[in-house]
């Protein structure tokens, strides 16, 4: 269904809604996933938090390893990102280096993101293709009067480099969104 500014939305799957629009960026697309999560957002945030104590790193299937690059303050880190390939092997594992934001209120918790260059981590290029993250993030709000549940929206704005046909890109991120629901959902019933 298309919508205005060029948006459009995926079918949902497994209670997740994923929108696309064309990014202003570059030639790819900007996703926006949205669901509820039967948790509370303090909890679910522990679990997408790209931190690499945190549960993410075991859970996150598209997630080779976390790294933080540099702590800058409690609220701001550089974190470099390993992906695993995905499409079957169509796209090689990538790597991001991402200034991480966090910010709170009493109304949600949320981290943005955007790729920087940082002298301490140049690109591996035997092992990874360098991708570049536009602003992107993920954001746990409160859901009023239910207080075990979270509705959870992720963005990804990512330029995944290489030389990657625009159309499996578009075919495979919103796929890749909905199994981050999916997975998340398992992981944290699974530590019940």
């Amino acid at each position: 269904m298309v919508g205005g500014s060029g948006r459009f939305t995926i079918r949902p799957k497994k209670d997740v809604t994923v929108f696309s629009r064309t990014s202003p960026e570059f030639s790819g697309h900007l996703y926006k996933a949205e669901g509820f999560v039967e948790a509370r957002p303090e909890r679910v945030y522990d679990f997408v938090n790209p931190n690499p104590d945190g549960p993410r790193a075991k859970w996150d299937k598209a997630v080779k390893s976390l790294e933080i690059v540099q702590h800058i303050d409690k609220m701001v880190k550089v974190v470099r990102t390993c992906t695993h390939s995905a499409a079957m092997g169509l796209i090689s594992p990538r790597d991001f280096i991402d200034l991480c934001i966090t910010d709170s209120t009493e109304d949600y918790l949320s981290t943005v993101a955007q790729s920087i260059e940082h002298t301490d981590s140049p690109a591996d290029q035997t092992k990874y293709v360098r991708g570049t993250n536009y602003p992107c993030g993920i954001t746990c709000f409160k859901v009023k009067d239910e207080p075990n549940r979270t509705r959870l929206v992720t963005f990804c704005h990512a330029d995944l480099g290489g030389m990657l046909p625009q159309q499996l890109v578009k075919s495979a991120l919103p796929g890749s969104m909905v199994d981050f629901f999916i997975n998340l959902r398992q992981a944290l019933e699974d530590e019940k």
